[in-house]
């Protein structure tokens, strides 16, 4: 995921997202998974990672970021980054994935502390 960090550059709100795991929690299911998060660059591209793509800022502020994105063949996507309170974010994210299915969700991020750690209580 170095490739679409170093792409999208330092952006605001996401200088303020810790590094380690978080829990994202799918907005109107049960759904969720735990993300080690290196880089907070890496969820610009939550349904693509490691994928390299081609980044265009759409919003770059303190506490929300846009970016859009092309994968070339490998799909596309549009995400925001949008920082609730510390520790919390809310990640909204769109396109088409690497399989060619497209995609629309909402998430609801928790800091959940060292990558590799115990679960949270």
């Amino acid at each position: 995921m170095a490739g679409a960090a170093a792409a999208a550059g330092p952006l605001g709100a996401l200088a303020g997202i810790e590094r380690g795991r978080w829990q994202f929690k799918e907005i109107g299911s049960a759904m969720g998974r735990a993300v080690c998060v290196g880089d907070p660059g890496q969820l610009i591209q939550f349904n693509h990672p490691g994928v390299a793509c081609a980044h265009f800022t759409i919003v770059d502020a303190a506490d929300r970021v846009t970016v859009q994105y092309n994968c070339g063949p490998k799909g596309y996507g549009k995400t925001t980054v949008t920082m609730t309170q510390p520790g919390q974010i809310r990640l909204d994210t769109q396109g088409i994935t690497p399989d060619g299915r497209p995609f629309d969700t909402s998430y609801e991020g928790q800091f959940a502390g060292a990558c590799g750690g115990p679960s949270p209580r």
